[in-house]
């Protein structure tokens, strides 16, 4: 059996008058990728901030990497065996210094040498695409450009214990995609490495082995991923959770109302804004390329796209925040 990484006990956490976790208890083997799920304001985030070491441990015992996180001694020996990407995109990092010098700060910090850190920076550039763009201040980068940034200086010191809190959160589906690819490559070459992930995508926390759900600060379910999805007959996580979450709720007999929105009925046609080769260049760089389109008065128009393909870029143009060439 393997060494546990994680395991609480009764852990429960407030802020006030509100209870943001109550009496939770797990257990997490190491070397494992776990999921943790659950709506906004379900308690991911203070969990996540009591295993770091960021928040102080009010009521339970927790273990984490094989001592207790109240014992001062444990507790300092663990910061350089952690790594904690925050909530938010670019939440941990630098936005005046450059992809490199982001990079080179964490190293610092956590002591390693010159000829270690320009090692360890030179392989996550690559791997994330990021080598061509290092100079670039960090305040610059698309979100998921923060993101694969953000993750390159968790990893610079090679932490036993990665948590990530909703790091896909607000980045393009590719980006998305990318970034989990990342992760995927260094699990294989660090096996040992242990993952907490908070994410607020059920398809993400079906790739994980071990799953958490968590709902108004109560874990409502806990095991291996593909349990908790086969014990419904989608064999879906995300109706898993809704089943647990409806088990939890005190009145049985509340029911989520199914939304329907009716068809808007067309209004005439009428144009309220309609574009033509609409072009916006930045020196040498080509921001918006002959873009052309109309919308009608009372529609709801929306512009997909990855990050940096131009979305912002064009509506400051079409409210006039911008000038377009």
């Amino acid at each position: 059996m393997s060494a546990l990484a994680l395991h609480a006990q009764g852990i429960s956490h407030r802020y006030g008058a509100l209870e943001a976790l109550q009496a939770i208890s797990f257990a997490l083997p190491a070397g494992t990728r776990c999921g943790l799920i659950g709506p906004d304001g379900a308690g991911k985030s203070s969990l996540l901030g009591l295993i770091a070491g960021v928040k102080k441990l009010q009521q339970g015992e927790l273990q984490v990497l094989g001592g207790s996180i109240r014992q001062r001694r444990h507790r300092n020996s663990l910061y350089p065996r952690i790594a904690f990407m925050p909530q938010g995109l670019g939440g941990n990092l630098y936005p005046d210094l450059s992809i490199r010098e982001n990079i080179r700060f964490f190293a610092t910090l956590f002591g390693l040498n010159r000829s270690e850190c320009d090692t360890r920076m030179h392989a996550l550039l690559l791997a994330t695409d990021l080598e061509r763009f290092a100079e670039r201040p960090a305040g610059k980068l698309s979100g998921g450009m923060k993101q694969k940034l953000g993750l390159c200086c968790a990893l610079i010191h090679e932490p036993d214990l990665l948590i990530l809190d909703e790091p896909t959160t607000g980045v393009d589906p590719l980006s998305r995609r990318r970034f989990w690819e990342l992760i995927e490559q260094v699990r294989q070459e660090r096996p040992q490495l242990t993952l907490l992930i908070a994410t607020a995508y059920m398809e993400e926390a079906e790739q994980f082995e071990h799953c958490l759900m968590l709902d108004r600060g109560q874990l409502i379910a806990q095991g291996l991923s593909r349990d908790l999805a086969g014990a419904t007959a989608s064999g879906k996580l995300d109706d898993a959770f809704t089943c647990y979450q409806r088990q939890q709720q005190q009145d049985r007999s509340r029911k989520p109302m199914p939304l329907a929105i009716p068809a808007r009925p067309a209004d005439g046609g009428e144009i309220a804004i309609e574009a033509h080769a609409l072009t916006l260049r930045f020196g040498d760089f080509t921001a918006v390329n002959k873009v052309s389109f109309a919308i009608g008065r009372g529609e709801i128009f929306g512009f997909l796209g990855s990050n940096g393909c131009g979305k912002t870029t064009t509506m400051k143009v079409l409210t006039g925040l911008m000038p377009a060439s």
